[in-house]
């Protein structure tokens, strides 16, 4: 009896877990016509390797497909392919499974597996048995039965339209005989994988800032890696004044306390993955540095406004920001508005009487 690939016309069971997994095209008898049956590209034809079967992903997220299997019965039967792990379906694209031979080609950029790989091959009987496609539990999702359509049509089977439609013979309304990977008119189905989820940490695993205006470098863990964008958006609670993040996810500390660190994919998911990072050591803002004569800074940390107390005449006082960038300086040392600056941590430096003193405050 002539073995070929009778994968067709699969049916949904109302599962709803199941509802995006769709079969869209089945080729089951390759034309025997030389170079006609070549669906695999190696410029030979094979009855078994170039039969495939094409699976497509309806929903706006990553399928695993990983652990799923192909049976030639819904009960008993024989194992005939196991998917194998960390296999995925993009977004609204497919996955294609030959008989197999060598895959030459780019099949629409679709992803593509060989069954050779599998110990019974998918080596299936045209003889009107049922095939199954099982979960990685086991149970069974998508069923077919052979007889449904006809056993010789040297072409494959294809919904047209694509996803929706019902199932014809390809060549019944286009020119070629099976368009693997592709659309029914040749065009690629999505290619993209999105991001599936991400996980947050300190660099090292690190969880804690507990150095005055300390910094931890934030690291994102994108799944899966090889999504289209693994690129994120770092931010902290707006208005939070424990700390800030830059675009590279490079947390400062600012005052005491908890802050939730939250990266968010770039890929337009909304996925997102968040740390907890604790901070201390930042009510220390009066450390004196250069402290030639006495000097106190208040509230600290400030909001809007400080007050400099010092024994000492103040003539002049220089904001800098920690990287020795100046910001302000001013005659006037009894009240400083510092309601412009952004959350984080400035030195102070004042001069009276021919010295200078220079202290940390920290602005919410």
């Amino acid at each position: 009896m002539r073995k070929i690939f009778t994968l067709a016309c699969l049916l949904f069971l109302g599962i709803q877990t199941q509802a995006q997994l769709v079969i869209n095209e089945v080729l089951y008898d390759p034309s025997n016509n030389a170079l006609d049956g070549d669906a695999n590209g190696d410029g030979t034809y094979d009855q078994e390797d170039d039969a495939f079967i094409e699976l497509y992903n309806s929903s706006s997220t990553n399928f695993d497909i990983s652990g799923y299997q192909i049976w030639d019965d819904t009960t008993s039967g024989n194992l005939k392919f196991v998917f194998p792990a960390n296999t995925w379906v993009p977004p609204h694209g497919v996955i294609v499974v030959f008989g197999s031979g060598p895959l030459v080609g780019n099949f629409g950029g679709a992803v593509v597996l060989s069954a050779d790989t599998s110990a019974d091959g998918l080596n299936l009987n045209n003889s009107g048995e049922v095939i199954a496609i099982r979960d990685a539990n086991g149970t069974t999702v998508l069923t077919f039965d052979s007889d449904a359509l006809s056993n010789n049509p040297n072409e494959s089977y294809t919904r047209n339209p694509d996803i929706t439609g019902a199932f014809e013979q390809h060549n019944d309304n286009f020119s070629v005989l099976f368009s693997p990977g592709t659309r029914v008119d040749g065009t690629p189905f999505d290619t993209n994988f999105v991001v599936s989820s991400i996980d947050v940490q300190g660099q090292g695993g690190g969880d804690s800032i507990t150095t005055l205006a300390g910094t931890l470098q934030m690291e994102a863990m994108v799944m899966p890696n090889f999504a289209a964008d693994t690129t994120v958006s770092w931010s902290v609670p707006a208005g939070n004044g424990i700390a800030t993040i830059s675009a590279t996810g490079l947390l400062t500390a600012v005052s005491n306390g908890s802050v939730v660190v939250t990266a968010t994919a770039n890929d337009g998911t909304g996925i997102s993955g968040t740390d907890t990072i604790h901070i201390s050591n930042q009510d220390i803002g009066l450390k004196e540095l250069n402290q030639a004569f006495q000097m106190e800074i208040f509230p600290n940390p400030a909001h809007d406004q400080i007050q400099v107390k010092s024994p000492v005449q103040i003539d002049q006082i220089e904001l800098y920001t920690l990287n020795g960038q100046l910001l302000m300086e001013t005659k006037q040392a009894n009240a400083l508005n510092i309601s412009g600056l952004a959350p984080g941590t400035y030195l102070l430096r004042a001069f009276g009487e021919g010295e200078s003193a220079s202290q940390l405050f920290v602005k919410h």
